[in-house]
């Protein structure tokens, strides 16, 4: 009798789950959103933040089409019509619309959406600050209200409400405080926000830096030397290489003191003065004025009526490195760095508003 010897075929390799889920962080979104329905796995992996974070950073940019508004500063992404992006964090837009006090996060790339709790009326301004670490992202919003400036908090997907901050000169009554401004600091992570005020008791006025760590949600205040300023009232606060300084606009040249560690509240020893002959050569709009916007670097931005003109003076070299005019309502292309970021309570995109995007 004859015995048949049968060999068995090798089993073919397979890919390790880990080594998957590695090869699927390079993927560009679109693919991931459709390798999702394929496996549970999968899918529950990509939902982990650890996922998203490796793939923010491996993401390729997208071309993103928008439209300059009327509103300066603002900007409305993609077919959108109603809402402005006011910025963008994480792959997250932040849009207001442009008739009411409505604001909602938006991912373009998972054309998903969540509509914010109506924040206090008459806010001015609204700013985040993102946690890397966990995907955490806060919002703060200012405004004004009887001739005091008011700050609330939220974290995105977490809070049902904003919770308001007790601001530092809320309720003064022997001062008249005055505020000034309000912005980020450069790095969007660096979680610091700043509001100067001017303040005046009797015949004396002196300005202070209040310094809001979003992240505590606690206040800490810097107070300008005195005698650095001559007038006060014409000062103003700018970003200034991941710090913040108090400027002015003296005989022709920009004089700014730095606040370089707001915790320790320590002041540049002597204050920085750029000319600023080359605005006399430099032609502008008429009706409008220049201000200083921020330093990166040795680069000194100035913004000329509202942002219809920028300007960039480079320190360092003493000379003119771009000089832009802004069009508004005109359509232009930006790089986009998408991800797969996503809050609790977030849904599809009304039918007709998802954003087109083009590969780069």
């Amino acid at each position: 009798m004859d015995v048949s010897c049968y060999q068995r075929r090798p089993k073919e390799p397979k890919l390790l789950f880990p080594m998957i889920i590695e090869i699927l962080s390079w993927l560009p979104v679109e693919s991931l959103l459709r390798f999702k329905s394929v496996n549970k796995n999968w899918s529950s992996s990509m939902e982990e933040y650890s996922f998203i974070s490796k793939h923010m950073n491996r993401t390729r940019p997208v071309r993103l089409k928008y439209r300059l508004t009327k509103q300066p500063g603002y900007i409305a992404l993609g077919s959108e019509e109603n809402y402005e992006c006011m910025f963008i964090v994480a792959g997250l837009v932040l849009e207001k619309h442009s008739s009411s006090q409505v604001c909602r996060i938006r991912n373009p790339a998972t054309h998903q959406v969540l509509y914010l709790p109506d924040a206090h009326l008459g806010v001015n301004l609204m700013v985040s600050t993102f946690n890397s670490s966990t995907g955490e992202v806060k919002l703060v919003a200012s405004y004004r209200e009887n001739n005091e400036a008011g700050f609330e908090v939220l974290t995105v997907g977490k809070d049902e409400n904003w919770r308001p901050l007790k601001y530092p000169n809320q309720g003064m009554s022997n001062k008249q405080a005055k505020r000034r401004q309000f912005l980020l600091a450069d790095k969007a992570d660096a979680g610091v926000c700043y509001c100067a005020e001017t303040l005046t008791d009797g015949q004396d006025m002196y300005l202070e830096v209040h310094c809001l760590d979003l992240w505590s949600e606690t206040f800490m205040t810097a107070t300008l030397p005195g005698g650095v300023f001559s007038d006060l009232s014409k000062a103003r606060i700018i970003s200034w290489n991941q710090s913040i300084a108090v400027v002015d606009i003296i005989d022709e040249a920009l004089h700014a003191l730095v606040l370089e560690d707001f915790k320790e509240q320590k002041w540049s020893r002597y204050k920085n003065i750029v000319p600023m002959k080359f605005l006399k050569e430099t032609r502008f709009p008429e009706g409008g004025s220049i201000v200083p916007s921020s330093v990166d670097s040795d680069d000194l931005r100035f913004v000329y009526n509202n942002g219809e003109v920028v300007l960039v003076y480079d320190m360092k070299m003493h000379k003119v490195k771009s000089f832009i005019r802004r069009r508004f309502d005109g359509e232009g292309w930006g790089n986009h760095r998408p991800s797969l970021m996503s809050f609790e309570g977030m849904r599809p995109e009304e039918e007709g508003a998802s954003t087109s995007t083009t590969q780069e």
